[in-house]
């Protein structure tokens, strides 16, 4: 029995650190969080495991640790569209916490070792009625989620969507490298394969962005921001596939 306290005691002290370093947490210390790291479940996803469907009611906030998760939804002939992806840090489900989370998304992992904390609605409640400076925290990105969040497909050309899509797969990993097929990043960035690998990618290296040597898996980011920040082509307009 005694055995099994200490190693519970260990996990929750685990989770508040895992906890402390997610940004809406980070200004809270470590001990503070410990009743809400106790509510918590932690779940590791491997590459391809769903977090969630659309229209699933979901009774917690997710807080994603470590790893990144694609949004996606179905087009009327079911065809897959990304919306956005998430990578470690993001929080979901702050509005409303009265009710569930219904998303309208597919959330996938995409990493081999994703991992995320789920943290039951009620007690995150009262936890942030507790501590006003989190919930003013809480309140801020959620607003900012509303204001900032936009729709992958808005992003007019198909290099701004594929250096968004390395720019957030690049934090998965310490090495910065992206593993993904280049089939997997035409698909999730809407644009042809064709287009990726003779137009996209070659441009994208020699603006000193990313590093790869051809035929072979692997896409070194070396500039994230400058992934980030990269302007779209004049002229170019809202199309799901160039």
């Amino acid at each position: 029995m005694h055995a099994q306290v200490k190693r519970g005691a260990a996990e929750r002290k685990v989770a508040a650190a895992s906890l402390h370093r997610i940004p809406l947490f980070r200004e809270t210390p470590e001990d503070v969080l410990a009743p809400l790291a106790a509510n918590s479940s932690r779940q590791t996803l491997g590459h391809g495991d769903l977090l969630w469907r659309p229209d699933e009611a979901i009774e917690v906030v997710i807080a994603l640790a470590r790893g990144v998760v694609r949004l996606y939804r179905y087009l009327d002939d079911s065809e897959e569209v990304t919306v956005a992806l998430l990578d470690a840090g993001q929080v979901c489900g702050l509005t409303d916490l009265s009710v569930a989370f219904v998303p309208t998304t597919v959330a996938q992992a995409l990493s081999d070792e994703t991992v995320v904390y789920r943290l039951p609605r009620q007690p995150f409640a009262r936890f942030l009625l507790a501590h006003p400076d989190l919930a003013l925290r809480a309140l801020a990105e959620a607003c900012a989620r509303l204001r900032d969040g936009y729709d992958l497909r808005a992003l007019p050309d198909a290099p701004a969507r594929v250096a968004y899509v390395l720019a957030h797969l690049a934090t998965a990993n310490r090495e910065r490298t992206v593993w993904a097929t280049q089939e997997e990043l035409a698909s999730w960035a809407g644009c042809r394969r064709e287009t990726l690998s003779a137009e996209v990618l070659p441009d994208l290296r020699g603006q000193g962005l990313i590093a790869y040597e051809p035929r072979r898996r692997g896409i070194r980011v070396l500039d994230r921001a400058g992934l980030l920040a990269l302007e779209p082509r004049p002229g170019a307009h809202v199309r799901r596939h160039t």
